[in-house]
């Protein structure tokens, strides 16, 4: 037992090393969440999307959103579409351009008559 009681010491202790000599090596004058060896401009800021009737969400159910651009109904300008953890999929037509979309109000993607749904476990 003491030998396993050493042993788990000396495993933090050399865990611990290693993290202290990690993060040494981190410049003070960079936030920890700052990206490093990497373009600060990859990506665009993000922006809070609208439609007709009002800021686009995940919908009331909670969970994160599963959110999809395609040309739903083929006319050309790529579509909106939101899954979210209810199982359904909103869908925001794009009543404007590809290169600037102006979305629709939402509803809800049928699938024939009835509201298309995936079963969420």
């Amino acid at each position: 037992m003491m030998a396993i009681h050493r042993a788990g010491i000396a495993a933090a202790l050399f865990a611990f090393g290693g993290l202290a000599r990690a993060q040494e090596s981190v410049p003070y004058d960079v936030a920890h969440d700052e990206p490093r060896g990497v373009a600060t401009d990859s990506f665009h800021a993000p922006a809070r999307l609208s439609a007709a009737d009002g800021v686009i969400d995940s919908g009331p159910s909670w969970g994160h959103a599963g959110p999809w651009v395609e040309d739903v109904d083929g006319d050309g300008r790529r579509d909106l579409v939101v899954g979210d953890f209810s199982g359904l999929f909103r869908l925001y037509r794009n009543e404007g351009t590809n290169q600037e979309p102006r979305y629709a109000a939402a509803v809800n993607l049928k699938a024939g008559d009835a509201d298309a749904k995936v079963p969420i476990y």
